[in-house]
């Protein structure tokens, strides 16, 4: 799954930078107010965990696992697979 969507975090990091240039020049065109810096700061915040996200996706500790019995996608750290019910070797 690593490698998968290379283009995923510079699509985010696009997207992020746009958003934030937009609100910018919305706020600096219609002036700032208390509001509209409280969603600046949210676009901010919103972004920076979207980056992050998408940065951990690509370098995979985002990831299912796979079952090694019936080969059915788990949570990474599931004890039990949920298809079959196998025990996992979780890290």
């Amino acid at each position: 799954m690593v490698g998968e969507h290379p283009a995923v975090r510079a699509t985010t990091v696009i997207i992020v930078v746009a958003g934030l240039a937009l609100a910018v020049a919305l706020g600096v065109g219609r002036g700032f107010d208390a509001t509209a810096v409280t969603i600046l700061v949210s676009i901010v915040l919103v972004g920076a965990v979207a980056i992050a996200v998408a940065n951990r996706a690509e370098r995979g500790a985002i990831a299912p696992g796979r079952c090694d019995s019936c080969g059915g996608v788990v949570s990474a750290r599931a004890p039990y697979c949920k298809h079959c019910g196998a025990r996992r070797a979780v890290p």
